[in-house]
């Protein structure tokens, strides 16, 4: 880890204290925080010692500016050092003029939002003004009991096959651990809308978005990307195609071995692949060949979004109190995939993808409650999240980064195929090995635990299935690669 440097400071300047010379006429008496510290440097006027720390004082003295420089004496270096190991330099305070700000930026992301919204519900208006009161409700929720957490019972019985809702509450549980200034966003964006589209909002209303206390802690950019994963779900929420595509499957009557229920699961992943079918990504790439230039990038992009998370889908396992072959297998598996990110990287960039759009580009709404969803279940029901990792291993039409070697992407990217049937892959067993690993080792699992885990696990299929449907509808379109953002979605890509 980089030492700390005085030079780190923005706008370096001393605590509030007092100082003078000593009897001595050499050493500098300082008292800050009621405390006195003695100061003294051989071969140095206690004059021009005392000067300095005066100066210290103004941020914009010409020490600091020496000091940043490089042009520093270094008796004044030493001084610098030692004052900040005391703790007695602080960097000037941010304004309020900063936070301010921030608050009006967010001002103007939830006014885009709601005229968003406004503009594409269309005729099914009055439908997405009822799914943002339901939203509502469901943020206000308490958040479920670990190890009892069900996917199916989201917003039932009235909305509990639909599948946006269902993302949307685990975003929300997502957002209310990992970024909780998100939540009252959300809530205006929702109100704003119903009060826009002339319906009364119970409570408080919209009001005025609190200014941010925190600054530089968590990424602005979230923000974005975390509304328009909100606006895309209440467009969604009202369609006929927003009902589960693949529902669980007969319950488990009785209690049965990690084993077993892997054998279950196994032929469950199975059936889900043979029902949810071909996903609008593969056979789009199969009908134009190399004509899918900017499809195929767009595929690796948001892979790349998916892998520079992973490990944080890993963590919430990390932190439960597993027998030690279990414990052992989590962090090797966390091990392998920090290395995951890096790599994702280089083949995009390979493909022609310029890094610094890596950086700007957000996920498609979907990708990232990818991940979001998946660290959720970590944490809520680790049954199902150990049995959706066979899907994720298994890839569901996703080509692995590691089947495309780094000599090889420039020409995969004009001759990219879709990789064989994915139940025939998962018949070999590699793609579901780390799932045995962990199964073999759970003596017995009760039925309700296998029912929400295979509920789980058809969530997560559906979703990655989802998924790549929205890599094909987005970036399909696109003659020239484009990235994702709040308007840039809405506007075709």
């Amino acid at each position: 880890m980089e030492a700390r440097r005085i030079n780190q400071y923005r706008a370096p300047q001393l605590v509030p204290f007092s100082a003078r010379l000593d009897e001595d006429g050499q050493t500098v008496v300082l008292a800050a925080d009621s405390n006195e510290y003695k100061l003294a440097f051989k071969g140095v006027e206690g004059g021009r010692v005392l000067d300095s720390v005066l100066s210290m004082a103004n941020p914009g003295a010409e020490i600091w500016f020496d000091i940043h420089s490089g042009s520093a004496l270094p008796w004044q270096l030493s001084l610098a050092r030692q004052l900040d190991e005391l703790s007695l330099i602080r960097d000037a305070p941010a304004g309020r003029s900063a936070l301010e700000m921030r608050r009006l930026e967010q001002e103007s992301l939830i006014g885009r939002c709601i005229e968003l919204l406004r503009s594409d519900s269309g005729d099914s208006g009055g439908q997405c003004v009822a799914t943002a009161r339901v939203m509502l409700h469901l943020l206000d929720e308490p958040p479920p009991a670990p190890g009892a957490f069900f996917i199916d019972d989201v917003a039932a019985p009235e909305w509990g096959d639909n599948f946006a809702l269902q993302t949307f509450y685990l975003q929300k549980l997502y957002l209310e651990d990992n970024l909780p200034q998100l939540i009252p966003l959300w809530r205006r964006v929702l109100t704003g809308f119903i009060e826009a589209s002339g319906g009364a909002v119970l409570g408080s209303g919209t009001g005025r978005v609190a200014r941010p206390d925190v600054l530089g802690f968590y990424c602005p950019v979230q923000e974005e990307s975390y509304l328009l994963c909100l606006v895309d779900l209440v467009l969604q929420a009202p369609c006929a195609g927003a009902r589960r595509r693949l529902h669980g499957w007969t319950s488990p009557a009785a209690a049965d071995s990690g084993v077993n229920f892997m054998r279950r699961a196994r032929q469950c992943l199975q059936s889900g692949i043979e029902a949810l079918g071909e996903s609008r990504f593969a056979r789009q790439v199969e009908e134009e060949g190399a004509e899918a230039g900017s499809l195929v990038q767009g595929l690796f992009i948001e892979q790349y979004h998916v892998s520079r998370r992973f490990a944080e889908i890993i963590a919430p396992l990390m932190t439960r109190r597993m027998r030690l072959p279990m414990k052992q297998h989590v962090h090797r598996y966390f091990q392998e995939e920090l290395a995951r990110e890096v790599y994702g990287r280089s083949v995009c960039e390979a493909l022609g993808v310029p890094s610094a759009w890596l950086d700007q580009a957000l996920p498609l709404p979907l990708f990232q409650a990818y991940v979001d969803a998946f660290t959720v279940l970590g944490r809520y029901d680790p049954i199902g999240y150990l049995a959706a990792l066979m899907a994720f291993e298994c890839g569901l039409g996703m080509k692995g980064l590691e089947e495309m070697g780094p000599d090889g992407v420039e020409e995969a990217r004009a001759a990219y195929r879709t990789p064989p049937r994915r139940d025939d892959a998962c018949q070999e067993g590699g793609c579901a090995a780390l799932p045995q690993l962990f199964f073999r080792e759970i003596s017995l699992l009760g039925a309700a635990a296998q029912r929400r885990a295979l509920g789980s696990l058809a969530y997560m299929m559906e979703l990655e299935h989802r998924a790549m449907d929205q890599v094909a509808d987005f970036y399909h379109v696109q003659e020239t690669l484009d990235m994702c953002s709040l308007d840039g979605f809405y506007s075709g890509g």
